[in-house]
């Protein structure tokens, strides 16, 4: 018998809609027979349960748990529960960032991300048309409410850093080519406007990047909000989408995407994911210098 628990970490209203439905459907897609068993374990309220049961999922195949208030606020006695459910699967799918962070907090090794089954043209078809009704329905207000909240002015440009894996992702490089491309265009255009680099508290080497901010000479520095880990939430009031790690950047990408937002990622990454992005800056590679060139070039002519 295989058994697959699908993980979804603070739904919210966007997630109910779009993302637990879209793994219900890639469960149902990718079950042959009796010997396959999926399971969901999801944090959130007792809306959460009513949108498992409004696409059809038993309460049997529900593993409801408290939402989470932040990850590094977790007791460890609230994770005893989720840790003997990742360790009783086959395979675990975690379908938001925050539920992969979840895993890997939990030493779960055998974590799948969903890029290559997002792509499918039913299923993403489906994502995309939800998204883009749930960005439409944003307004101006809410952007400014979420960049005042960060202390940012509307000319600043707010540069989103987006994967599934927060421990693996290098934020200190990220914040490097953040620092560079800010210097160029302060070279090239003395009083040009600041550029930021927003990242979840959780992510691999913030310390450091955290430190080479505060050495800046100048303006730049780095934004840690925990939404993060729900992109459809923070998406709206940012300029642009860095992704250093495309290969590992599940749903996140697509998020991306359908709000309209510029996605920067390494061209030296083969993906079809990355070939269907309507909005993709190309960089050389995960390099910071290749990551402030292509990042300055946007800035400076944002059509590209």
């Amino acid at each position: 018998m295989s058994r697959t628990l699908h993980v979804i970490d603070q739904p919210g209203v966007v997630a109910e809609a779009a993302v637990l439905r879209l793994s219900a459907d890639a469960a149902r897609l990718a079950t042959h027979g009796d010997n396959e068993q999926h399971a969901w374990l999801l944090f959130g309220g007792e809306a959460t349960r009513d949108a498992a049961r409004a696409i059809g999922l038993r309460d049997e195949q529900v593993c409801l748990l408290p939402k989470p208030t932040g990850l590094h606020k977790l007791l460890p006695a609230s994770l005893a529960k989720p840790k003997h459910l990742l360790g009783q699967a086959h395979r675990v799918v975690c379908w938001t960032e925050g539920a992969a962070q979840i895993a890997s907090l939990l030493g779960c090794a055998h974590v799948l991300r969903r890029v290559q089954d997002a792509t499918l043209s039913r299923l993403a078809h489906r994502i995309t048309q939800q998204a883009s009704r749930d960005a439409f329905g944003t307004t101006q207000q809410d952007r400014a409410a979420l960049r005042e909240r960060w202390g940012v002015d509307a000319g600043t440009r707010v540069i989103v850093l987006i994967g599934d894996r927060f421990d693996r992702i290098n934020t200190s490089d990220a914040m490097m080519g953040i620092a560079l491309a800010q210097e160029a265009l302060r070279a090239a255009q003395p009083g040009h406007a600041d550029v930021r680099l927003l990242c979840h508290p959780l992510t691999n080497r913030r310390p450091e990047a955290s430190e080479l901010s505060g050495l800046l000479s100048f303006d730049c520095h780095l934004i840690q909000e925990e939404a993060v880990a729900m992109p459809w939430s923070v998406l709206p009031a940012c300029d642009a989408a860095l992704c250093p790690l495309p290969e590992e950047a599940g749903l996140s990408i697509l998020w991306a995407n359908v709000m309209g937002v510029p996605v920067l990622a390494p061209g030296e990454v083969c993906l079809p994911l990355l070939d269907e992005l309507e909005h993709l800056i190309s960089t050389r590679s995960r390099k910071p210098g290749d990551m402030a060139d292509a990042l300055t070039q946007w800035v400076s002519r944002p059509s590209l």
